[in-house]
């Protein structure tokens, strides 16, 4: 592990996992607003330890982007294989934070985890596909300013 590496790694998995903070106790007071309860102490420190065990796990999946082998696939591969850490993460602090669920409220999270996921993925794929897409003008653009033929 190289310091410049690591370090990298380091502020890309905090910006992702600040975000996902600020968006966690936004909804978190959302909902509490909605239930009519106060935030305990408790709870937001719960809310810190959870992000912070999220941070670490962001940590390694980053590092883990820079090997050869992920080199080689799309971002939506490497964040299938990463889905169900995060989804255990999910279910562990919700059941921390709000004790005993009923069946329909564990329904509920886990479709909400699931459609913010999939809402997630979608965004990352039409992203890259357009910078794939405008590398592609591109390489199109230099060839014919140079009169490259795909076939020679």
């Amino acid at each position: 592990m190289t310091k410049s590496k690591v370090k990298n790694s380091l502020l890309k998995s905090f910006v992702f996992t600040a975000a996902a903070f600020v968006l966690g106790i936004v909804l978190f007071a959302l909902g509490s607003i909605y239930d009519g309860n106060l935030i305990q102490p408790s709870s937001l420190l719960l809310m810190v330890l959870m992000f912070g065990i999220i941070e670490v796990i962001n940590f390694f999946r980053v590092y883990f982007d820079d090997t050869k082998w992920a080199r080689s696939k799309p971002a939506v591969v490497k964040n299938f294989i990463f889905v169900p850490i995060y989804f255990a993460i999910a279910m562990i602090f919700l059941h921390l934070l709000l004790g005993d669920l009923h069946f329909k409220e564990l329904i509920l999270y886990i479709g909400l985890f699931l459609v913010i996921f999939l809402t997630g993925q979608v965004i990352v794929y039409f992203v890259s596909k357009k910078k794939t897409d405008l590398m592609n003008d591109a390489l199109i653009e230099f060839q014919k300013e140079h009169g490259w033929d795909e076939q020679e």
